[in-house]
């Protein structure tokens, strides 16, 4: 079958149709009008500025909105390249442009509200409001691939596939009466809700559960089902299309007693996220109507198979008669009854609204921006509108919108809210046409020009007239009266008494909205800066009315104690901040340094409370012991730091000269500490003391035995004076000779009487010699007794041995024979 044109009429109509419905069933710009009474319907947590509203019967609040979800009057007339007008299907047209903004549903809608009754009151911080209102929703769906098969017929020789299963229409009418409150929960909450009882009056609904259609080049077929309920106070007669018959003639009761009865629901909640910014969201028109009066169900089953018609022309004088042909046979083909059905359930289409709004130049301005999606038999249709409101009074109020509609812009709104006296009216409305073409209508001879909007696809408007009542004027817009408000310049937002000042609630005459420190103790009154923080002139973090040190300097901050003063962890005298020693012991204190450093006066290394020896040169410095005190590691009583023989022997201790060394008295080379004579020089083989010759050492031994006694007295023999007389004569000879005469016993007889007679034996040999001329102060005189043998007492010859006089030599112990 070759392509068509016969379908134009039914295209043309069709599109025009699609420009002309709606998808709003709300006036988006009126959502931030806050001085339009009726804007809870919006959301029911809104609370209207008046005290009390009263809608006027019908213009309390009447909405109308028209449009679809695809199409403008663009899409449809342009000029062309040369710029003529020209419509999309002319030769120099762009049908794919026009088939490719097509949703693949597009969505027709109408929607009215009539407000018969709308009353609200304040009580406290919540709203009351009622409204009773007549609403009608109508729909209807047309599936793209209809618009495909108008545009494009047959491409395809054998087989060109559609399917009209979307296509669809539903129209409701039904009363709602509804009940709303909402409250401010506290600062930043308001809670709101409305409760409905919807009362149907009429329903009709249809849609197809299969339709589609098989295009070929000998033939179409049509085949689907589809059914329609069917719901009002008009009961209709017959079983099919072609002969059902309405009956009108019902009684005024009759017509008001509702088709069905169901119930909705609207909630709504707004947020202060800051004193000038509010968000806000809610749900409306969630709801349901059961319809039980004048049921009937129409189903219908199409089964229609078109071969063409040859020679048809759109400028043929008979095409009305072919097309009424065609439709026909088409009525022909579809099977249809009409039944009685049960009960069934419609639903309303629900609405979801998110708002965020921005006041500034204290709310007489604000920017908003809205979020509304549109749920229709399960798909969701969105619409963004940002908003820029002026309110400067409370009695006026304006408002433009522009809104991004399924992706497509050019939808500008506006609104007007007014109040005079006890009226208040606002008109409002989205989608107002800004872009227009000129039409030129022929009548006859005369041609008339006209302005059609050229770039929307919908209109919708809204308008009201409320009595309002107790409309407080509230200037700054904190809640209470100007008449009453002692403080009539409060900023939006803050919390303010019942006189309408700043709430100051810890007294510190700093209202809560600037107070950064709200709890301030009573204490601290007078003392609080702008922020209504305790102050703290000397900044160390001790609010001024606890320091007890006022005025810590800044190096201190972070070393002071709870009272202000700086901290003296080591209770040395220095605070912290200035202690670079700031483990000082107890025993220090008093002893310490500018820095809280041990002092150490003598700088040896040793703090002064440990300093035994607190006045220690310079040069001993690092020659000192933990207390202090100069070493003397050799123990010679000479310091190590001036000891230039640091390793003295213990046995030269109290024997070193001021340097530390062993001191030589008699410059013989041998210390004294060795030096048995250390005043006379000698030699080392005799210990220091001067050598003895031979023949002394043979003669003083000579007089061990060669000096004899009478038996029992001290009396010399004479034989024994030429050994004394050679000793006399050595004395003489060294004059430097010191001698001990030791008399000794044997322990024949009492022991105390051998002693005393050793003694005076000792003495005799003394005086002996002295009477030889030797100075008695050269000799001593010592008795042993038996206390020193020098043999055994048991044996004669022993005790021969015993019995003696020994002359020592006081460097050396010389016993003379």
């Amino acid at each position: 079958m070759k392509r068509r044109n016969i379908y134009k009429k039914a295209l043309i109509l069709c599109g025009f149709l699609s420009t002309l419905t709606i998808s709003a069933q709300q006036v988006n710009t009126m959502y931030f009008m806050e001085n339009v009474p009726v804007r809870n319907s919006l959301n029911p947590a809104f609370q209207p500025l008046s005290n009390f509203y009263l809608g006027f019967p019908v213009l309390g609040f009447t909405q109308y909105s028209l449009g679809n979800n695809s199409l403008t009057l663009k899409d449809f007339a342009y000029n062309d390249a040369n710029g003529k007008p020209i419509w999309f299907l002319n030769k120099n047209g762009d049908k794919n442009k026009f088939f490719n903004v097509l949703k693949p549903t597009t969505l027709m809608q109408t929607n009215m509200q009539l407000n018969v009754l709308d009353f609200g009151f304040r009580t406290g911080r919540a709203y009351w409001n009622f409204s009773i209102a007549e609403k009608m929703e109508g729909q209807v769906g047309l599936p793209k691939d209809l618009m495909k098969l108008l545009l494009y017929g047959t491409p395809d020789m054998n087989r060109n596939s559609y399917d009209f299963t979307s296509f669809g229409a539903d129209m409701t009418v039904y009363t709602e009466v509804g009940l709303g409150y909402s409250r401010k929960a506290n600062d930043k909450w308001t809670l709101g809700g409305k409760v409905k009882l919807l009362l149907g009056t009429g329903n009709v609904s249809g849609s197809s559960s299969d339709l589609k259609l098989n295009a070929g080049i000998d033939q179409w077929n049509l085949v689907g089902n589809g059914s329609v309920n069917y719901s009002s106070p008009i009961d209709l007669n017959g079983n099919s299309f072609q002969n059902f018959d309405p009956i009108t003639d019902i009684s005024t009761g009759q017509w008001l007693k509702p088709s069905g009865m169901g119930a909705g629901i609207d909630l709504g909640a707004t947020y202060k996220l800051t004193n000038d910014v509010t968000l806000s969201a809610a749900v409306t028109d969630l709801g349901f109507i059961r319809w039980n009066k004048n049921l009937k169900k129409m189903g219908y089953n199409v089964d229609y198979k078109f071969t063409g018609i040859d020679g048809l022309n759109i400028n043929d004088t008979d095409v009305n008669h072919k097309t009424d042909s065609i439709f026909t046979d088409f009525k022909n083909a579809i099977h249809d009854t009409i039944t009685n059905s049960k009960a069934y359930t419609s639903y309303t289409s629900p609405k979801i609204n998110v708002g965020v709004e921005y006041a500034f130049l204290n709310n007489k301005m604000s920017v908003g921006l809205l979020s509304r999606t549109l749920i229709h038999n399960k798909v969701a249709y969105e619409e963004l509108t940002g908003s820029l409101n002026l309110r400067p009074v409370s009695w006026f109020d304006l408002s433009g919108s522009y809104s991004v509609l399924n992706g497509r812009s050019s939808n500008i709104g506006l609104g007007l809210g007014l109040r005079t006296g006890f009226i208040h009216w606002f008109v409002s409305a989205d989608y107002v046409p800004v872009k227009y073409a000129t039409v030129s209508f022929n009548n006859n001879s005369n041609s008339t020009k006209a302005p059609v909007p050229y770039n929307t696809k919908s209109t919708n408007f809204a308008l009201g007239v409320n009595f309002v009542f107790g409309n407080k004027k509230d200037a700054d817009r904190d809640g209470v009266k100007d008449s009453k408000d002692k403080c009539p310049d409060t900023p939006r937002g803050v919390k303010v008494d019942k006189n309408g000042c700043p709430i100051d609630t810890d007294g510190d005459g700093v209202p809560d909205y600037l107070d950064k420190c709200p709890d301030t103790p009573t204490e601290a009154y007078g003392s609080v800066d702008e922020h209504g923080c305790p102050l703290d002139t000397d900044g160390d973090g001790v609010p001024d009315y606890l320091d007890k040190c006022p005025d810590t300097p800044k190096e201190a901050k972070g070393f002071i104690d709870s009272k202000g003063c700086p901290i003296d962890t080591d209770g040395d005298g220095v605070p912290d901040y200035l202690d670079k020693c700031p483990d000082t012991p107890k025993e220090a204190k008093g002893m310490v340094d500018k820095n809280g450093c041990l002092l150490d006066s003598d700088g040896d290394g040793v703090p002064d409370y440990l300093d035994l020896c607190p006045n220690t040169p310079a040069e001993a410095k690092a020659f000192v012991d933990k207390n202090g005190c100069t070493l003397d590691t050799d123990g010679d009583g000479v310091p190590d730091y001036l000891d230039k023989c640091p390793n003295t022997p213990i046995e030269a201790r109290g024997k070193v000269d001021q340097n530390g060394c062993p001191r030589d008295t008699d410059g013989d080379g041998i210390p004294d500490y060795l030096d048995k004579c250390p005043t006379i020089a000698g030699v080392a083989e005799n210990e220091g003391c001067p050598a003895i010759k031979k023949e002394v050492k043979t003669l003083f031994k000579k007089a061990l035995q060669g000096i004899q006694f009478e038996t029992g007295k001290d009396k010399i023999k004479p034989k024994s004076y030429p050994i004394l007389n050679q000793i006399a004569a050595v004395m003489t000879a060294n004059p430097t000779y010191l001698i001990e005469v030791r008399g000794h016993t044997d322990n024949v007889g009492d022991a105390k009487l051998n002693q005393v007679l050793s003694q005076k034996r000792a003495e005799s040999v003394r005086k002996y010699l002295i009477g030889k001329g030797i100075d008695s102060k050269r000799m001593t005189a010592n008795g042993y007794g038996d206390t020193l043998p020098v043999s055994t007492n048991s044996t004669p010859a022993g005790r021969t041995l015993n019995r003696r006089v020994e002359f020592e030599i006081t460097f050396e112990e010389v016993s003379v024979q």
